[in-house]
């Protein structure tokens, strides 16, 4: 799986501490600052209802004393009528979302943090998995460290693309351009030769990885084939039903794929291909294929790999 950056903000989120000083010149203990709740913005339920029976009573009152009886009293009816429809709108207008959450709470424009404000952004939203081919925190660390704890300006951009590669798996070659795009601009300011290389290095895994296909960064760790639960050589299945397990791992994003089994005779012609479905892979994870497998005749070896899946196959049973 891929790793998240092991820094962690050291700020409140609802508030900031700040410090006073007497005149002795010796620094007081901080004392918290209240926040205060910011006005409420849009439509309000309880304004709504609160304006609807004032109405309501208005009304009411003006019926009453501008008319005689009975007639008085049924235009009260009708005001009251259209009073409680009033109500039920507004109700469903609440359930719907229309009507806004309650004050809330404000965030001081200044918090104090010893963290470079750079890597905050990285950390604004929850993490996605990333392969561990563009996960770049250990590299970012090192940035850190070469430049004395104060990342350049220059990073910004690539702090922005990296967090939007880390908190969405959408989209993700088309960020990791961008991502490599900003990373120029590094290489120009790092002044030691491993550094530099380090940097490269970075480019040439974004390149490789939008220039791969999902499938590429699968691979078969382990295969097997077995009869009546015996690991058995492929040469003694011919013409059988024989059952494969296999162990697909994940290097790359989350992507559906099969396993292909390429049966070849003793001179490595092949004789014929299996595609046995596996599914989705997430980034990162091992799958284990178990299902069985037509060997043919003349078949004395197999080639197993991963291949991109067709449009809707289904997934064996594993």
């Amino acid at each position: 799986m891929s790793g998240s950056t092991d820094d962690t903000a050291r700020t409140d989120g609802g508030g900031a501490t700040r410090g006073t000083r007497d005149t002795s010149g010796g620094d007081v203990d901080p004392e918290p600052v209240e926040p205060e709740p910011t006005p409420e913005s849009g439509p309000n339920l309880a304004a709504f209802l609160l304006t609807a029976g004032g109405v309501t009573a208005v009304f009411i009152a003006i019926f009453v004393f501008a008319f005689p009886e009975p007639i008085n009293q049924y235009f009260a009816g009708i005001v009251l009528g259209v009073t409680v429809i009033t109500l039920i709108v507004g109700m469903v207008l609440d359930l719907l979302g229309y009507f806004g959450d309650e004050a809330k709470v404000g965030v001081p424009d200044e918090v104090e943090s010893s963290e470079p404000a750079q890597l905050e952004s990285v950390r604004k939203r929850p993490n996605k998995p990333l392969p561990k081919q563009i996960n770049f925190d250990d590299e970012i660390r090192q940035l850190r460290d070469h430049f004395d704890g104060d990342l350049p300006d220059q990073m910004d951009a690539f702090l922005t693309e990296y967090e939007k590669l880390k908190s969405s798996s959408q989209n993700r070659k088309v960020v990791a351009g961008s991502l490599r795009a900003a990373l120029n601009p590094i290489a120009a300011l790092v002044t030691d030769e491993e550094t530099e290389e380090m940097v490269d290095e970075m480019g040439d895994q974004l390149f490789a990885y939008i220039k791969a296909d999902p499938v590429d960064n699968m691979v078969v760790t382990e295969h097997a084939f077995y009869t009546d639960g015996v690991q058995t050589p492929i040469a003694e299945l011919q013409t059988e039903q024989a059952r494969i397990k296999a162990t697909v791992h994940n290097k790359g994003d989350s992507a559906k794929a099969e396993v292909a089994v390429r049966f070849k005779n003793e001179g490595g012609v092949p004789v014929k291909t299996a595609y046995l479905p596996v599914g989705e892979v997430v980034t990162e994870a091992r799958k284990e294929l178990n299902t069985s497998v037509y060997v043919p005749s003349l078949a004395t070896a197999a080639d197993v790999f991963v291949v991109r899946a067709t449009q809707d196959t289904p997934v064996l049973d594993m």
